[in-house]
Parts: C-alpha cells; sequence; structure tokens
C-alpha cells in the first residue's frame, strides 16, 4: 500500500471517528513521533502527565467534551450551556 493510499484510508476513518480518547492518541502519538523525527524528546514527563489528568478528568465526567452536532448546534443558538 502507498503512502497516498495509507494517508487516505486514515483521514477517512479520522473523519468518521466520534470517540475522542481514540483521536486524543492519534494526536499525541503524531505529535511524539514528528518531535522525535526532528530531534526532540517528543511530550515531556510533565506534558504527558497533563494529557493524562485531562483524560482522566473526561473519563470520570468532571469534564464534558461535547460532539460535533451539539457543538454546531450550540454555536447556532448562541447558546452557552
Amino acid at each position: 500500500m502507498s503512502a497516498v493510499d495509507l494517508r487516505t484510508e486514515i483521514v477517512q476513518m479520522i473523519e468518521r471517528e466520534q470517540d475522542t480518547s481514540i483521536l486524543e492518541a492519534i494526536r499525541t502519538l503524531l505529535h511524539k513521533l514528528r518531535h522525535t523525527d526532528e530531534g526532540d524528546q517528543g511530550l515531556s514527563d510533565e506534558e504527558v502527565e497533563e494529557l493524562d489528568t485531562q483524560r482522566a478528568e473526561r473519563i470520570s465526567g468532571k469534564v464534558e467534551f461535547l460532539s460535533e452536532e451539539e457543538s454546531i448546534r450550540m454555536i447556532r443558538s448562541g447558546s452557552q450551556e
């Protein structure tokens, strides 16, 4: 499979993905790999800890993420629920 084919398939999968924890994991992985390739050591221990804390808060219900549809509805209605 070529890089173009892989990229196309990945983009299609990401566009359909609704689980924010999966999207966060993809973002973290890409960020870490990009910075490692540039000679950087990736995310610092503090950055990883912060991401883990944010994820735990979301999973525990302390922080609620909205779906794309709900976000658009709120923006259109001018609501700040």
